[in-house]
This record gives C-alpha cells, structure tokens and sequence, in this order.
C-alpha cells in the first residue's frame, strides 16, 4: 500500500512535555500523549473542516463553527457544527512539517489546541459526547492540526493510520513497515522524509498512554478556570496509585 505523497519530521512529545508551562492541565508521571495511530484508531471521527465563524481573539469562554469538507473516519456532520471552549484569534498556522508535536496553542494552559484563525482548514479528531463533538485524544494531542491543502502531509497521514487502524496488529507492523521504507526511499523529498520518521515512531512506540477521561458536553475543556475533566481523572489515578 502506498500513500500518494511522502510524510514529514519528528520532535518527540516528550519535549512538548518538558516545555509545558504549570496551568490549568497537568499530567501524571509516566503519561505521553497518543501516538497519531491511536489518536486515529480511537477517534469517533475525523474531519477535514473549516473555521467559519466564532468568538472574538481575547474571549476565553465561547466556541468555534466549523463547515465540514470532507470526513475521514466515521459519517461526515451534515452541517456546520460548533466546537465549544474555542475561540477565533491570530498565531501561527501548524508547520506542516511538524507530525509529532502538537500545535503550540496546546502549552497555553489547557492542554489543547484552543485558538484557530477565521478561514483556516483544520484535520479535527473528534468524540461524540452528550449531543456534541468534543476534542478527541487527550492532553497534547494533534487533535486540530492546519492543513494547507490535499497533499499536506498530516492529511496524508491521518488517512493511512485511520485506514489501517482496524487491522490486527502483524497487519499493521507489516504495512507501518512497507510504507516506511518506500517513503525513505524518497530521499530528496522532506515531506517524505518527515512521514516516515512519524511510521517509525509509531512502530517503536511505549505502551499505550495512560487514559484520560472524556470531557463532558459542559466541562473539561470548556471552562479553562476550573479544573478540568482530564485533571480531575489524573487526580483519580493518581490517588490510586499512592493507595
């Protein structure tokens, strides 16, 4: 199986760890964010869509709408849809060269990506929880990543992980393998080069991260003030573990 174009480089999520400022979301030791397979195995969907409205840069409480374009995994919402505890406001598109760390938004505080620019096309991991989509997979997830176009090498990605996702897991290795090595064959291309060192993460990846509750329709994500759904379950296991 080939995917029609190459893939991109690699910073470890560790490091956006290591660089996160203490705020309102914090992680236990021995969690790592999920590998962009399990971000796409666990995902209810994934959308390509586009902002297309939502609150004012500086408001903190609101939500986006987003037009969907395209859907990826799971059925495609029928019409725009909103994305609570969003908000409109400037920074920097995604590098779409970077396909391990997640936006830079997501070390503000909240843990993840929260700000996105009016117009802007975004590959959205996403849960249904309570009659709403909510973000998909946890603290420091690629769960809202910009995608410049069809060849943009997260989108690429995302359509091969959420493809072979279902397969048993010798399936997976051999096809993670095949496709590693035929974009390392493309030694000129950086985009390839950078999709086939994400492949080799995936395949040398720790054991699965340590799970953080969904958040509610009204909770989590949405009132960056309070403590969030995801800390208050990290809490929870972690007064387990001192038990």
């Amino acid at each position: 199986m080939r995917l029609v174009r190459p893939l991109l480089s690699l910073a470890t999520a560790a490091l956006a760890f290591a660089a996160a400022p203490a705020a309102a979301c914090s992680v236990v030791a021995g969690y790592r964010p999920p590998t962009n397979l399990e971000l796409a195995a666990g995902a209810d969907a994934i959308v390509l869509g586009q902002v297309v409205g939502g609150v004012d840069p500086g408001v903190t409480e609101g939500e986006i709408a987003v037009h969907p374009l395209a859907a990826i995994k799971g059925l495609m919402p029928g019409q725009d849809f909103a994305l609570r505890g969003m908000m409109l406001g400037g920074g920097d598109p995604s590098d779409p060269l970077e396909l391990a760390a997640a936006h830079p938004d997501a070390l503000a505080g909240a843990c993840i990506r929260r700000t996105f620019q009016q117009g802007a096309t975004v590959l959205l991991f996403l849960d249904r929880r309570g009659g709403e989509w909510v973000p998909a997979g946890g603290p420091f997830s690629r769960w809202a990543e910009d995608v410049p176009d069809e060849n943009a090498p997260w989108l690429q990605l995302a359509r091969f992980y959420a493809r072979i996702a279902s397969l048993d897991e010798g399936q997976r290795t051999e096809l993670l393998e095949a496709e590693r090595d035929a974009l390392l064959a493309r030694a000129d291309e950086p985009a390839a080069q950078a999709m086939a060192a994400d492949l080799e993460r995936t395949l040398h990846a720790p054991p699965p991260a340590l799970a953080a509750q969904a958040p509610a329709a009204d909770d989590g994500f949405y009132k960056p003030g309070d403590v969030t759904a995801v800390q208050r379950a990290l809490d929870a296991m972690r007064a387990d573990r001192e038990d």
